[in-house]
């Protein structure tokens, strides 16, 4: 009898301890729950910013998304995130998102006093960062063994003779400062001082480059250049041409990449991996297997954490990585010497190439594409180099015309002339009722005169051809290149 009176009164207090914890962990909502009952308002949440900078409108959709779910953890990333994001795109773009930048950064500061967070340690300067049992990222910790020089600089600047932008002489004038659009292509001085070894000329330009207005960017500079400065491009590969590894060196400095933030939505398509594809096309190679799996884990990990919100059908449907995919040697097929004229090409006028390549027909104007003007490209000397190489000759076949000008040029011309032109007639109707009087002749060879017209050399179309499906082969192994 006393057993079971004991017992009983040992339950007692069990159920009297206990019940009290559950009523108070039940008065104490978390922060899904609190997003629930509070209604945080955001102007930044699910803005729409350009197709260019996929990576700032994802992070703004995930406050979007977290908002509307309560899962105010996500929020609270998904606002460090796209702070960064923004930063460093303020400084490509010099200062054309201080506006949107500056109410991030209040909201987020309004959003972390409503529910308490803290500002993940990631993402703060490393003057904020907590000392105890927080190791500051790989690029505080590299050793600062270079200083700036900024002779040869100033020198690439006054060769330019004013005609870049007033204020940001290494840019077009003829676009918005905003585009970051180099007046030429520099990567062949970026290419120079590599060779040369020159890393403090180097670092005058990326800073240049770089940096721009931003003061916060400009106090860590020396760390992000020191940590691209000992990235070992050339460990990946087991044989290679060791200009191949100045042209990637490169690559990341014109492409804006020798910070590591961001570099992994170069993989997605359209973006920088297929222009890393076309300036490595012009190399075989045989890679270091094993160096490319820590990069292959960090691919795979980014695909997963784009997936997560399960609403972005793109990464839904992107492919991960694997080992089977990766040959040990890729090996190129060629009957001429294409590949090393190509090689003699600054990396814009490479991709200027390709420009060409990818289209189709014979002819050729000289147009560039867009993405290789981003990466800078001089048009007038990229032709005047490949035809010093003998990839072109200069033509004034009549028939180039359907090829190198655009139905409202022609159209425009023809009525000028005084020519005989209907609105419904397509470009190529035009230039074949044109081709049927004297007169009209007369108008299509007079049409040419001063224009560029390139007629591609036919010895190396095959060679050309086998380029391009080579650039479709090593892309999915190139893409990995963007994690290291």
């Amino acid at each position: 009898m006393p057993a079971i009176i004991i017992g009983f009164l040992l339950l007692i207090a069990i159920l009297a301890f206990v019940a009290p914890k559950k009523r108070r962990k039940s008065l104490r909502p978390s922060a899904t729950e609190l997003g629930r009952k509070i209604s945080f308002q955001s102007e930044i949440a699910g803005k729409k910013y350009p197709e260019r900078i996929s990576n700032i409108h994802f992070h703004s959709n995930g406050i979007a998304r977290g908002l509307a779910s309560g899962d105010m953890g996500f929020v609270n990333l998904s606002y460090a995130k796209l702070i960064e994001s923004l930063r460093q795109q303020n400084i490509q773009e010099k200062g054309v998102f201080d506006g949107d930048l500056e109410v991030a950064r209040a909201e987020y500061t309004r959003f972390r006093e409503t529910y308490g967070y803290e500002y993940p340690e990631q993402f703060l300067p490393p003057s904020q960062r907590k000392r105890v049992g927080v190791v500051d990222p790989p690029t505080r910790r590299m050793p600062i063994d270079f200083q700036s020089d900024d002779r040869k600089l100033k020198k690439l600047v006054a060769d330019l003779k004013g005609a870049g932008h007033a204020e940001y002489p290494l840019l077009r004038k003829e676009y918005a400062m905003t585009s970051g659009m180099p007046y030429k292509d520099f990567s062949g001085w970026v290419m120079e001082q590599l060779t040369e070894k020159d890393w403090n000329a180097l670092y005058s330009f990326v800073k240049e480059l770089y940096v721009g207005r931003d003061e916060f960017f400009a106090d860590h500079f020396n760390g992000v250049f020191a940590n691209f400065k000992q990235k070992d491009f050339g460990a990946l590969f087991e044989t290679i041409d060791p200009r191949a590894i100045r042209d990637l060196q490169a690559f990341f400095v014109m492409g804006k990449g020798i910070d590591d933030f961001g570099r992994e939505f170069w993989i997605a398509e359209g973006k920088s991996g297929e222009l890393l594809a076309k300036v490595l096309c012009v190399y075989p190679f045989s890679i270091n297997p094993e160096a490319f799996e820590p990069l292959m884990k960090r691919a795979n990990k980014f695909i997963k954490e784009m997936r997560a919100p399960g609403d972005v059908e793109y990464w839904k449907e992107f492919p991960n990585y694997r080992k089977a995919e990766l040959r040990k040697s890729y090996d190129l097929e060629i009957t001429t010497d294409l590949p090393e004229k190509l090689r003699q090409l600054t990396l814009g006028e490479r991709l200027h190439f390709f420009d060409f390549a990818h289209g189709e027909g014979k002819y050729w104007s000289g147009i560039s594409s867009y993405k290789t003007r981003w990466l800078g490209v001089n048009e007038e000397e990229s032709v005047a180099h490949m035809l010093s190489l003998g990839l072109f000759e200069e033509n004034n076949d009549i028939e180039a015309i359907l090829e190198t000008t655009s139905k409202g040029e022609l159209k425009e011309a023809a009525e000028k002339a005084g020519l005989e032109v209907k609105k419904s007639w397509t470009r190529k109707k035009l230039y074949e009722n044109l081709r049927k009087s004297q007169e009209g002749e007369a108008f299509l060879a007079s049409f040419l005169v001063g224009r560029t017209v390139l007629l591609f050399k036919e010895e190396y179309r095959a060679d050309m051809e086998r380029l391009v499906a080579f650039q479709d082969y090593i892309k999915r192994t190139v893409d990995l290149i963007a994690m290291i």
